[in-house]
């Protein structure tokens, strides 16, 4: 994939947010204020369930109105629309019936979405991490980045003078160069500070590889930055030791993180048959956005190598 790929999708002129409604009042304030950074183009997609399709869970007992259904979804949708324009973001939606997924992401890429917002739901009763069926699915197959929000979202308000701070996690593997690119693009189309980690889980830090360790990898990620091409942010590069979920939640916190970024490897991050990665773990407990964008989707991974967080 080109750098001009990348850049587009560091700068998006056109997001989607993904909602099934009753997500809106966490992930709309989010899909807004990325409008209007990127001054881009904003539609609000819902998908209703297909009316012919069998009811089998009680709990979707209320789609056996579909009109009624169909009605209240595009109050709720129109209500969204107009509170996006009075922010002063171009917006529109878009209402349909279907599979979720496959509906979702066909309108995306029909409408040529350069970044997708959706809500994730942290985790399920038994501790199992889960972004719930749907969304899932949408990392998996989404080949833009995608933002996901959660209920629990902390959404600073910046005054004129603050500047938005941004924790990129690099894992320092095989396509951390083009990550590099597009999380170090999205902190210069932000104007943010940003702060670079790699998480080193199989050294203590008072072993005594700890020190070259830390040194290989500051100059790795100096090195991305230098490669990456960006002028107008200044990363602040940090090594630091635990377990990788953990160490990044407590970094992004540490640093009043307002964005998480990273990229994942779409078959051990999002696919529910194996243990969730890291990215996937992330997505579901923080409590600020996290922008992934999946390794399989703009290369061939060549290159680059080094211990993955």
């Amino acid at each position: 994939m080109s750098t001009r790929q990348i850049q587009m999708w560091a700068s998006p002129r056109r997001i989607l947010l993904a909602t099934g409604l009753i997500d809106l009042k966490f992930t709309l304030p989010v899909a807004i204020r990325q409008a209007l950074t990127y001054k881009a183009e904003l539609k609000i997609v819902h998908v209703l369930p297909d009316a012919a399709a069998p009811v089998v869970d009680p709990v979707l007992m209320m789609y056996s109105d579909p009109d009624r259904m169909r009605r209240s979804a595009e109050e709720e949708l129109k209500g969204a629309t107009e509170q996006a324009e009075t922010a002063g973001v171009s917006c529109g939606y878009q209402l349909v019936s279907g599979n979720v997924v496959n509906e979702l992401i066909e309108i995306a890429a029909q409408w040529k979405a350069e970044r997708i917002v959706a809500g994730s739901h942290g985790k399920s009763k038994h501790h199992i991490h889960i972004l719930g069926s749907a969304a899932e699915s949408i990392f998996h197959r989404s080949e833009v980045p995608v933002l996901a929000v959660g209920p629990k979202n902390v959404q600073r308000t910046l005054g004129p003078n603050d500047r938005m701070r941004i924790v990129f996690a690099t894992a320092l593997n095989q396509g951390a160069r083009r990550i590099a690119e597009f999380a170090l693009g999205v902190a210069e189309n932000h104007q943010a500070d940003v702060w670079m980690v790699h998480v080193v889980s199989n050294v203590v830090q008072e072993h005594p590889t700890a020190g070259p360790v830390r040194a290989y990898a500051s100059r790795m990620m100096q090195d991305l930055i230098r490669e990456s091409g960006v002028r107008k942010c200044n990363p602040v590069c940090d090594v630091v030791y635990g377990q990788p979920v953990e160490s990044i939640l407590a970094y992004a916190a540490r640093q009043s993180a307002d964005m998480i970024v990273m990229g994942a490897s779409a078959h051990s991050a999002f696919d529910a048959r194996f243990i969730p990665g890291t990215a996937y773990r992330v997505l579901c407990d923080s409590s600020r956005p996290v922008l992934v964008l999946k390794q399989e989707s703009i290369w061939v991974q060549t290159g680059l190598t080094a211990e993955a967080i």
